[in-house]
Parts: C-alpha cells; sequence; structure tokens
C-alpha cells in the first residue's frame, strides 16, 4: 500500500471559526501548500516581506506531504496574494483576534490508497467496520517526533535532566536524512569541531548562526545558546517528548481495555491497537493528561504515567524547566482523548490503479478532531491481524 504518491492523495481542509470583520487589527491569510512544512511557510514569508514571524500565527501544523489548506493571521495589513512554487498565500478578511488553536474545530480528509492487493483491501473492509464501531487510538503519530528522527533521544528529556550540552549536540551535530547538504555539512563539522565556535559559526546556515553566536561569544553560555533556538521550534521539542509520553501511557492503557490487540512499530517506539474495547471503556472514554509539572498522578491513568516516568528515569518535577527560566516555553497542561471516532467516514470501492498495473486504489474521506492523525488512521486500517 502506497500514500501521498500525488499531491491530490492526500488532501486536508482546516475547518475553521474566524468571524470576518471589515477592519480588525489581523490580516486572515488562506494557505494553500504541498512539499512546505507551515513553519517553513512562514520564516519564508517574514523573510521576503522583511517582517518578524511573530506577526504571524495559525491553528496547526500540516503535513508537508499533503495537499493542505490552512489559516493564518497576520498582525497587520496584508493586501497581496503571494504565489510560490508549491503554495499560495491569499488574504481573506480582517478580523479582532488572531488565529490560533482555538479557531480549529477539525479537519477533512480526502486520501487515496494505492498499489493495494486483494488481501489488503480485504483487511481495509473489515478494519473500517471495527473503526466505526469503536474508534481507534488517538496516538501522536510520527510526524510529531521529527525531531528524534536521529535516533539519538528528546531534545526536551535531556533538558529536563540538565544535559545542556547533549540537547545542543542533537541540534547542531547530529544530521537528519532530511537536513539540506549546507545543514548536514554543517552539522558534521560540529561533530568532529566541536566547541571551535569562531570556525562552526563561519560555516553555521541561518537558522543556526544565532545560537552558534552566542557560543562563539562565550562557549559555556549553555543555556544562553539553548534560548537563542527559535521558540516554536523549542516548544515543538517540548511538545515532542510530551507527546511521547501521552503516546506510552496509551499504549498501557489500551493493553488494559483493548481486545484482540497487536503493536506495530513506528520511529520512537510502538503503537498498540486494538479490535474491540471493553464496555467500560467504551462508556468512560478516557481524556489522559498532557504531562506538566502539575499533573495529577492520581487514579487508574496517573498510575500508569508514574510507571512510565520510571521508566524514563525522570520525576514530575522535572518538567517544571525551571533552572532554564523560559519565557513562553513550557510544558502545556491539556487533556487529550485516549479513543477518537472519525466522523463522515466513508471506504469507497476499490478501483483500478492507473499507476500500478494489476493494483487496486481506494478512497477514504472523514473528519477528525484537532490534533488527531489521519495518518494513524491509514496504520490503523492496514493492521494485518489481530491476535489475543
Amino acid at each position: 500500500m502506497k500514500i501521498k504518491v500525488k499531491p491530490d492523495d492526500f488532501v486536508v481542509k482546516e475547518l475553521v471559526d474566524i468571524p470576518l470583520t471589515t477592519d480588525g487589527p489581523y490580516t486572515v491569510l488562506k494557505l494553500t501548500k504541498w512539499a512546505w512544512n507551515t513553519l517553513d511557510v512562514i520564516d519564508f514569508l517574514s523573510r521576503k516581506l522583511r517582517v518578524s514571524p511573530r506577526l504571524f500565527s495559525r491553528a496547526g501544523l500540516k503535513d508537508r506531504y499533503a495537499h493542505a489548506t490552512q489559516f493564518l493571521s497576520f498582525k497587520g495589513e496584508f493586501t497581496q496574494t503571494i504565489r510560490e512554487k508549491n503554495f499560495t498565500v491569499t488574504p481573506v478578511g480582517r478580523s479582532v483576534q488572531p488565529v490560533s488553536f482555538r479557531s480549529m474545530k477539525g479537519n477533512a480528509f480526502s486520501v487515496t490508497l494505492r498499489q493495494l492487493s486483494s488481501p489488503e483491501i480485504n483487511r481495509i473492509q473489515k478494519n473500517y467496520q471495527s473503526v466505526r464501531d469503536y474508534g481507534f487510538p488517538n496516538y501522536f503519530d510520527e510526524q510529531r517526533f521529527g525531531s528524534a528522527k536521529h535516533g539519538h533521544g528528546f531534545f526536551a528529556k535531556r533538558l529536563m535532566l540538565g544535559h545542556y550540552t547533549g540537547a545542543l549536540q542533537l541540534v547542531l551535530a547530529t544530521p537528519f536524512k532530511e537536513d539540506s547538504q549546507q545543514e548536514k555539512r554543517f552539522k558534521q563539522f560540529c561533530q568532529e569541531h566541536w566547541g571551535q565556535w569562531p570556525e562552526c559559526l563561519r560555516r553555521a546556515p541561518p537558522p543556526y548562526k544565532r545560537i552558534v553566536r552566542v557560543l562563539a561569544s562565550n562557549g559555556r553560555n549553555l543555556k544562553g545558546a539553548i534560548k537563542a533556538i527559535n521558540r516554536e521550534v523549542l516548544n515543538l521539542y517540548i511538545l515532542a517528548y510530551q507527546s511521547f509520553i501521552f503516546n506510552q501511557t496509551l499504549k498501557k492503557y489500551i493493553a488494559q481495555c483493548g481486545i484482540d490487540t497487536v503493536t506495530i512499530p513506528y520511529i520512537v517506539g510502538s503503537f498498540r491497537f486494538y479490535q474491540k474495547l471493553t464496555t467500560t471503556a467504551m462508556r468512560c472514554q478516557y481524556a489522559i493528561p498532557m504531562i506538566s509539572e502539575k499533573t495529577s498522578l492520581r487514579g487508574e491513568v496517573g498510575s500508569i504515567i508514574q510507571s512510565i516516568l520510571d521508566e524514563e528515569g525522570i520525576t514530575i518535577r522535572d518538567f517544571s524547566l525551571r533552572a532554564m527560566r523560559f519565557r513562553g516555553v513550557r510544558f502545556k497542561r491539556f487533556e487529550r482523548n485516549a479513543i477518537v471516532f472519525p466522523q463522515r467516514f466513508t471506504c469507497g470501492a476499490p478501483i483500478t490503479d492507473e499507476l500500478y498495473p494489476n493494483k487496486r486504489k481506494m478512497q477514504i474521506t472523514f473528519t477528525l478532531p484537532p490534533g488527531s492523525y489521519a495518518t494513524l488512521l491509514v496504520k490503523r486500517l492496514m493492521v494485518k491481524r489481530i491476535v489475543h
């Protein structure tokens, strides 16, 4: 099975509630994109217009390889339509409030599943009915863990434990497969010449210059270098580890309340899926806290979280990040549903796949609440077998 072969194979449209006005301090922008990360678009626009990226806000981040329509806001006047390769930004009106996560009501998806064999089609059709009846676990999918793709752990965990050199090494000296050639060369140089900051600074691509400049001025100012990382990026690093703890908690919860479960690997662990849920789990529909230093560890879910913290070698106090004294960077406290039910969920009949001889394709459409992953639903539909 393949997805995202063509741009229109994976389409997502943000469902938002943004009251538009004739004036207001914010311009609402519609962004249509493919092969762009949302934050990279904002960075590109800020450099093109020579404005601070903090003037832009958004409701969510969309998959780089989805044909996505989403909304941004810009604090101030923004009258031009900007068309670049693989993205277009169009002003649609003014607003009293900026676009934020609170603006989003969900996301509508249309996904084409390609290169399907007959056994895969049968599997999808059977799993489709199970998902309609019992939903699927609301894990964070692999897109959330891009900062840990290298396999060397989480920036935020090193930060929590006071391993500041190790945290910076993940940023400056650990190449990613997706890095540009310039970034790979820079990170390799930092790896081989760690501590030679003036030389590293001369080779640093723009996103890294501010960090390395702090170290070039004072090589012992590790906290200052960490604070020089873009605030939005720092928060994504924080969210990645917070999301990992959530996933581990949910996996243990599913082990307790799922019927006929199976695990499949992903880049930082494994997901556990179920065929059915116990009556109690269906009735309770638990929400799991996204952990912070203020999270209560009482009750069934709290005891699961505590067991995971013990496995990780950290305590609830470590989530305060007090030693860093960050502004606007923290483990934010909120809850996330353990189970999600796709709405308007349809599964089309298999038809001939024009791209792959002797194979079929299917189209699925559905809406999900904010923060839930269409790619995870696809993984659930493709589970080969459920064993008790």
